[in-house]
């Protein structure tokens, strides 16, 4: 009886526990979800929109924002839209690539029929600001004058976390999981919740989840029915997974490919050593990523054995078993922290390397096709330079084939080198005939005299 008692203690702890154990100014823990958009139901609650200010559409597990409209920004409000009082929200906004490198996008809360509300925004300038929206005006209040935009090392410039919790008109504003503001607002207490995107800006919502306070009941637990409630809840988890690790397969294989055309290129083009290095920093990162998927492939499997013991916990629950049935609880969720820690920390690795993998594939890619261009402009000078040689010889043949049709018939023609010598050697005899004649000549008449 008091093992079951104990175990009781242990499921409230374990189903209670909140997001935020650093809170600032709200210390309300909020651990019932009540909206979990992951964007993968392309219209459903969403509405595409097609015109020349906005292009909205959500496809491929998230929603993606182009408001190419240069003077104001756009809210955007989901179809089923509902009023929350006190609450945790958490969104991820990734900033896509765009000439506008002060894009900015956020989410909204407490928003009211007249068109009041809360932003809270942040851009690709590493700043954020949250401003009291009006019907016709907008004013920051978390600065004494100017824009309100305020520079944050939370921020980054490419994807970001926003994270509100609220209770009893005090908010806590979390930018990737670091706390950077507490600020408060008498007039608006409860309110819709929608996502924002600024002026000539590109984005893309990852999700957007809120979680409110759970009333506690204070009837015995149903032991079973909180054990089922954390058996869907590592089913998710494990299904999260999963679904990461064959989007991470798929961009390794995507990067592959990338890698195996460069490879090609650089063959065709013939790269350089430092190419060739780059080559092989790039096929070394992949065997990398590739053995973290490994890791985190064997952290799904000590999920599903998790998942597997918390099953047989319940079979010995629903049998009855005075067994001690704390013990192996209270080891599960150690187990369980110390996983979700790791997977964080693993995940978080991961994301860095992908980013700095897609950033040294795309620089080869580009050396690559500089190469190739100046490739394809030497083939085309080798071409011309050809094509010249080809016709001045073409020209040489047709001069030397007039030639002898205009030669005058009545000049010898010119003698051989062979020819040239022979004549230079009777010469040569001709001239010592004549000078022996000579001196025969002058001997005769000496002899004479």
């Amino acid at each position: 009886m008091a093992n079951a008692k104990m175990m009781k203690l242990i499921l409230i702890c374990l189903l209670g526990s909140g997001f935020f154990v650093q809170a600032q100014e709200v210390n309300k823990e909020f651990t019932k979800l009540v909206l979990n958009e992951q964007f993968d139901q392309p219209d459903k609650n969403w509405n595409s929109t097609f015109n020349a200010d906005n292009l909205f559409i959500a496809q491929n597990g998230y929603f993606e924002l182009y408001r190419q409209n240069k003077q104001s920004g756009y809210y955007v409000f989901p179809n089923k839209s509902e009023s929350y009082k006190g609450f945790l929200l958490e969104s991820k906004v990734l900033f896509a690539s765009h000439d506008n490198k002060a894009q900015s996008a956020g989410v909204i809360v407490m928003a009211n029929e007249s068109g009041g509300g809360l932003l809270i925004e942040i851009n690709q300038k590493k700043a954020f600001r949250i401003v009291r929206v009006y019907k016709d005006k907008q004013i920051p209040i978390n600065a004494q004058s100017g824009d309100g935009w305020q520079k944050s090392a939370a921020v980054s410039k490419t994807e970001n976390t926003i994270s509100i919790k609220t209770y009893d008109k005090i908010y806590d504003l979390y930018i990737n999981q670091t706390f950077v503001k507490s600020f408060t607002d008498i007039e608006l207490s409860k309110g819709k919740i929608g996502i924002y995107v600024g002026p000539n800006s590109k984005v893309r919502f990852d999700h957007l989840s809120i979680w409110e306070e759970s009333i506690k009941d204070p009837s015995p637990i149903d032991t079973t029915k909180s054990i089922d409630a954390e058996q869907q809840a590592y089913t998710k988890v494990i299904i999260k997974l999963k679904e990461q690790l064959q989007l991470r397969e798929r961009n390794i294989e995507d990067l592959k490919y990338k890698l195996r055309q460069c490879e090609a290129q650089g063959n065709a083009a013939g790269v350089d050593a430092n190419q060739q290095g780059q080559v092989a920093q790039l096929q070394s990162k992949i065997t990398a990523l590739q053995n973290e998927n490994d890791t985190m492939r064997m952290d799904l499997v000590q999920l599903e054995n998790n998942l597997e013991d918390l099953q047989q916990f319940k079979q010995m629950i629903e049998q009855g078993s005075d067994g001690d049935i704390v013990i192996p609880l209270t080891k599960l969720v150690s187990q369980n922290k110390q996983l979700a820690d790791s997977m964080q920390r693993l995940n978080k690795a991961l994301d860095v390397e992908n980013k700095t993998l897609y950033i040294e594939v795309k620089e080869l890619v580009k050396t690559m096709d500089r190469n190739g261009l100046e490739i394809e402009q030497l083939k085309k000078a080798n071409a011309q330079h050809l094509s010249t040689i080809d016709s001045l010889q073409k020209a040489l043949q047709q001069l030397k084939a007039s030639l002898p049709a205009k030669t005058d018939q009545s000049i010898a023609p010119e003698l051989s080198e062979e020819e040239k010598l022979q004549q230079m050697i009777e010469k040569e005899r001709e001239e010592r005939r004549k000078r022996k004649e000579e001196e025969d000549k002058k001997k005769s008449e000496g002899n004479g005299q």
